[in-house]
C-alpha cells in the first residue's frame, strides 16, 4: 500500500507539472523551440500564476466534466474537459477580423486583477513589486505610452486589464508584464507565443517584437521563455471564457526586471522607450500596418465607424 501511495503522488505531480503548475525546478523553453529546455537565468524568480493557469483550487471550480475519481489538473482530466469556446474552432481562412481600423489590444498585466471572475480567481493577488511600486503600475504605464503612439498613427487601441473580455477579437493582442527577482543581477526581456497558436502568425510577430524592443531599449534579450508564459491563461480559449478569440494573434512580453537597476531605468523611468519598441514591431507586422498605409476604415450607412468586436472599450 505504501508503494501504491507513493506512485499515486508521483503520477499526480507529473500531471500537474505537465500543465505548468510546478512550483519548483521548472525549466525554460528556448524561443522557437518548444521542446528544448534551458535553465532560468541566475536568480530569476519563477513566473507568477498570472503568467500561468490558475492554481489547482481554481481549476476544480471550472472543470464541470472532470471525473470525481480524477484529480483536477492531471493529463487525463484535462483531455476530457469540454472546450469553453462556443462552436468549432475557426481557421485562418474563415476568420473575419474586426471591421474598421486595425485594432490592437494591449493588456496591462495584473491591472485590476482583483476583479477577476470565479474561473480566474487564482489571479487576484499576483505580480511582483519593487519598493512600493506594483508591477501593474509599470505595465500600465508602458501600455498607456504604447496606446498613445498607436492612436497617433491611426490605430484603434484597447488598453485591457488582467481579465480580457470573453472571446476578445482584435488584429493583435500583446500582454505586457515585468519580471522580478531576489537577485539584482537578474535582468533581460523575453517574448513568448501561445503553446497552441491557431493563427499560425504569433511567432512571426514575436520575432519582430524581440528585435525592435531590444533596439529601442538596449535591454538584453533572454533566449528562454517559461512554460507558464506559453500557457498564459488569456491564450487558453479552450479552457476559459475570458480569453482571446482563437484567431486573435497574441504574444506576451516580459519587458524587463523591475528589480534590476539597468532594466528599471527603462521600464520605470523611460516607459516611452519600451513603448517605441512595441510600436515599431506592430508597424512592421504585415497583419497590422499603419492604417494610413493600406487599411481603409469601413463605415456603415450613417457614416459612423462600425465596431463589431462585441466588447466595451476599457476607459483609460
Amino acid at each position: 500500500m505504501k508503494h501504491l501511495w507513493i506512485a499515486g503522488i508521483m503520477i499526480l505531480a507529473g500531471g500537474i507539472m505537465g500543465l505548468g503548475f510546478g512550483t519548483g525546478g521548472e525549466g525554460s523553453l528556448m524561443v522557437g523551440e518548444a521542446n528544448s529546455l534551458s535553465p532560468e537565468p541566475p536568480g530569476a524568480e519563477k513566473a507568477s500564476p498570472m503568467e500561468s493557469e490558475p492554481p489547482l483550487e481554481a481549476q476544480a471550480e471550472t472543470s464541470p466534466t472532470a471525473s470525481p475519481q480524477e484529480a483536477p489538473g492531471t493529463r487525463r482530466s484535462w483531455s476530457r474537459r469540454r472546450s469553453r469556446y462556443p462552436g468549432p474552432i475557426p481557421t485562418p481562412e474563415d476568420w473575419e477580423p474586426p471591421e474598421g481600423k486595425v485594432r490592437i489590444g494591449l493588456q496591462a498585466g495584473h491591472w485590476r486583477a482583483n476583479e477577476a471572475p470565479r474561473e480566474l480567481s487564482g489571479l487576484r493577488e499576483n505580480g511582483t513589486a519593487w519598493r512600493g511600486t506594483a508591477e501593474w503600475e509599470v505595465n500600465l504605464a508602458i501600455a498607456e505610452e504604447t496606446a498613445e503612439l498607436l492612436e497617433e498613427l491611426g490605430y484603434e487601441v484597447d488598453v485591457l486589464p488582467a481579465v480580457v473580455p470573453p472571446s476578445y477579437r482584435a488584429h493583435l493582442f500583446i500582454a505586457i508584464h515585468a519580471d522580478g527577482s531576489n537577485d539584482p543581477n537578474a535582468r533581460g526581456y523575453r517574448v513568448a507565443t501561445p503553446r497552441r497558436d491557431a493563427t499560425g502568425r504569433a511567432s512571426q510577430f514575436a520575432e519582430l517584437l524581440m528585435q525592435s524592443y531590444g533596439e529601442a531599449t538596449s535591454i538584453r534579450r533572454l533566449p528562454t521563455v517559461t512554460r507558464r508564459m506559453r500557457n498564459y491563461y488569456a491564450f487558453n480559449f479552450r479552457r476559459y471564457e475570458h480569453a482571446l478569440h482563437p484567431m486573435t494573434i497574441g504574444v506576451i512580453i516580459e519587458t524587463g526586471f523591475i528589480t534590476s537597476p539597468r532594466d528599471r531605468r527603462v521600464i520605470m523611468s523611460e516607459p516611452e522607450k519600451a513603448a517605441k519598441g512595441i510600436v515599431e514591431a506592430i508597424k512592421a507586422f504585415p497583419i497590422t500596418p499603419p492604417p494610413g498605409d493600406s487599411v481603409a476604415v469601413k463605415k456603415d450607412t450613417t457614416g459612423v465607424q462600425k465596431d463589431t468586436t462585441g466588447i466595451v472599450r476599457t476607459p483609460r
